[in-house]
């Protein structure tokens, strides 16, 4: 069966690193694993270390003006999934709408493209999903074949409303996502609490916090695939734990 799970939260808290770090230790494992980019700024890649790739939003551009026959998209995107087989994984990039600020069409056909393809034609163990940043998400149901939703939080405020916010906006639109965590991000002790209150509030499981790393900065600064970073990464420890505790413990 499909372990699907994404990782969601507000622009900045640092849900990509987050994401490659989950992908560095599943890539350790004998897993099918499929990682989606369904933020349309299309930072994973990078954080990566990949440069050369296609996007949903291409196939879909192709046919600006016209509907696109199923069958013609069922082989359009199976040669996307082709053309993007990473060494130990696939990468879906779902990319920018041909309108800046629009991304219905592309929000869709991933919508189609997992319920029609992925999840009926494809047998991957895992799939691990980078979230839009906010709220839009969950409300046009990008992520709606998700199992778990990890929300990262940093120190902010903001980060604390975006927890709260996105269990309301799941629920009033019926989202089929079964669990809900958070993880912290570079905070501290004394924040700790309040965000344990504010994930408790909203009926959510806290996951502990990821502490500052100078290693996960560095790579990000100087553009580095974190699939690379060393072992002994402090975030990466952490995070491999929250690998081990909501995948690997039920494969």
């Amino acid at each position: 069966m499909t372990k699907s799970i994404g990782v969601a939260g507000k622009g900045g808290v640092g849900k990509t690193s987050v994401v490659a770090l989950m992908l560095k230790r599943l890539l350790k494992e004998d897993l099918e694993i499929l990682v989606v980019d369904a933020d349309p700024n299309e930072c994973l890649p990078e954080v990566l270390g990949i440069d050369r790739y296609s996007t949903l939003a291409d196939v879909v551009e192709r046919h600006t003006g016209g509907s696109i026959n199923p069958e013609k998209f069922i082989a359009d995107f199976e040669t996307l999934i082709f053309e993007n087989e990473q060494d130990g994984f696939d990468l879906l990039v779902m990319g920018r709408g041909e309108k800046e600020g629009c991304y219905c069409a592309i929000n869709n056909y991933l919508r189609r493209a997992f319920e029609e393809i992925i999840l009926k034609k494809y047998s991957y163990d895992v799939i691990l999903m980078d979230c839009e940043a906010g709220l839009e998400h969950i409300s046009r149901k990008t992520s709606g074949a998700l199992e778990d939703l990890i929300v990262v939080s940093d120190s902010s405020k903001t980060s604390l409303r975006t927890i709260e916010k996105i269990k309301e906006v799941a629920e009033n639109v019926k989202k089929e996502i079964r669990r809900f965590h958070v993880l912290g991000n570079k905070i501290n002790k004394d924040f700790e609490e309040e965000l344990k209150s504010v994930t408790e509030r909203a009926e959510m499981h806290y996951l502990g916090f990821i502490p500052y790393d100078e290693i996960i900065a560095e790579y990000n600064s100087k553009g580095r695939s974190l699939l690379e970073i060393p072992e002994n990464s402090k975030a990466y420890e952490r995070v491999k734990k929250v690998v081990s505790q909501l995948i690997l413990s039920e494969k």
